[in-house]
């Protein structure tokens, strides 16, 4: 097989997110460890070599597991069974199961307690997912959609300019940061969890109604880099300003900030801010209404609520927001995000 070729193979921010899933679940180390290698060598471009010496195996081992991941995908995480092996279940068997997962989408244990039930056969979770993967499924996040659709045009036009303001980046004419706001309260996201069955088995979450803490966080994903501002209650337009007036004091070079168009981002206070702070060397660039996924820093609201932030957090307002700030200082070295 042609090794070059392989590693030339972009990984998708999907596989990205999925192979990060594993890694961090409840597979085996075995898995866990291609998943790693998978990221590494696609995500990063890092090399057999590399590859190899971090996980203390030879390097025929490591091209393997990239000529399983070109060929097979996520199944090639898994040791696949003996090419004689009888399958465990029947066509007509895997379309009831497909049909049990439509009914628990969230729950492969709940499904595998109804197979046993009907069909009489126990079933672990890996063989239930190579089940899906087999009929196209994929295990990923239900997200929130927003009512509201952008226009075609403006969004096309929005992801084109923000592709552009990236290759200008690499000229060194400025940095392109993204800029957003994000609450955090003790009423927590639910996030994922492998769970027992029942209610003695359930995962319980602490949950009660209390202030909010608003982030702002201003964030270079070429270099890892986070400068948040924190406020309990509510923000305006004032301290929208007061931010940025903040965060052009410790520039040390032009950047171009990425911004939707709510409110308190187009009021006329801060509109009429913008010709000082472009002296100053700060750029507003206002992605098409309706359109977060343009905006990366997105993606670390996400990485927060659901997977850094400890469920202990929870107990009362003063570990959460300990915590949330522990997590935001971090940010670049315990806690970071590889965007492809």
């Amino acid at each position: 097989m042609d090794y070059l070729r392989i590693l030339n193979d972009p990984l998708s921010d999907e596989d990205r997110e999925e192979l990060n899933l594993i890694m961090h679940g409840y597979d085996s180390p075995v898995v866990r460890m291609r998943a790693h290698a998978i990221i590494l060598l696609f995500g990063d471009r890092r090399t057999f070599e590399d590859v190899a010496k971090i996980f203390n195996v030879h390097v025929n081992t490591s091209r393997n597991w990239a000529e399983r991941w070109v060929l097979l995908g996520i199944d090639g995480l898994y040791d696949q069974s003996g090419r004689g092996a009888k399958p465990k279940f029947e066509p007509w068997e895997e379309s009831l199961i497909l049909g049990y997962v439509e009914q628990e989408p969230r729950s492969l244990r709940s499904v595998a307690q109804k197979i046993e039930e009907f069909l009489g056969k126990t079933t672990s979770i890996e063989t239930l997912r190579r089940i899906l993967k087999k009929h196209g499924k994929t295990w990923k996040r239900q997200r929130k959609i927003t009512k509201k659709q952008p226009l075609e045009e403006e969004y096309q036009k929005g992801k084109d300019d923000l592709e552009e303001l990236k290759r200008m980046t690499y000229d060194g004419e400025f940095s392109l940061i993204y800029f957003d706001a994000s609450g955090f309260s003790l009423t927590p996201e639910v996030p994922y969890a492998w769970q027992d069955i029942g209610r003695d088995g359930t995962i319980g979450i602490p949950t009660s109604k209390s202030k909010r803490i608003n982030v702002l966080g201003f964030l270079n994903p070429a270099s890892s880099q986070l400068k948040s501002y924190l406020k309990i209650g509510s923000v305006d337009s004032d301290f929208v300003i007061q931010v940025i007036d903040n965060y052009c004091e410790i520039m040390t070079e032009p950047a171009v900030v990425i911004l939707d168009n709510v409110p308190i981002h187009t009021s006329k206070a801060v509109t009429a801010k913008r010709d000082e702070w472009e002296k100053l060397g700060l750029t507003l660039y206002f992605i098409p209404p309706y359109s977060p996924q343009l905006n990366l820093i997105e993606i670390l609201w996400r990485k927060i609520k659901y997977e850094w932030m400890p469920i202990s957090a929870y107990k009362n307002f003063k570990l959460l927001e300990a915590n949330l700030r522990e997590i935001l200082l971090s940010y670049g070295n315990e806690y970071d995000i590889q965007f492809s």
